[in-house]
């Protein structure tokens, strides 16, 4: 692998990794995502940040991320279950 290969990869994971964990956690989780208000918004930026620059970040940011997605889908499951038929 040519030595410009590894800061390519880090490269894109610095700029693009709010994407790429996103959309990771959409295709193991498929949730319907709602657009966030500027609240979300702004606290989807900092997150982002702080998982882009540095591994413990990322790896927080991320099972963080992963942790809601599992939940809403749980509430999703219980909702659809006590709806009468």
């Amino acid at each position: 692998m040519p030595a410009f290969g590894p800061r390519i990869l880090s490269r894109i994971a610095r700029q693009h990794g709010g994407k790429l964990i996103d959309g990771a956690v959409g295709k193991l989780v498929p949730v319907p995502v709602e657009k966030p208000g500027i609240a979300g918004t702004l606290l989807g930026a900092a997150l982002m940040r702080i998982a882009t620059r540095s591994v413990p970040g990322a790896i927080i940011v991320g099972g963080g991320m992963l942790a809601k997605a599992l939940h809403e889908q749980r509430k999703a499951k219980r909702a659809a279950k006590s709806q009468p038929q």
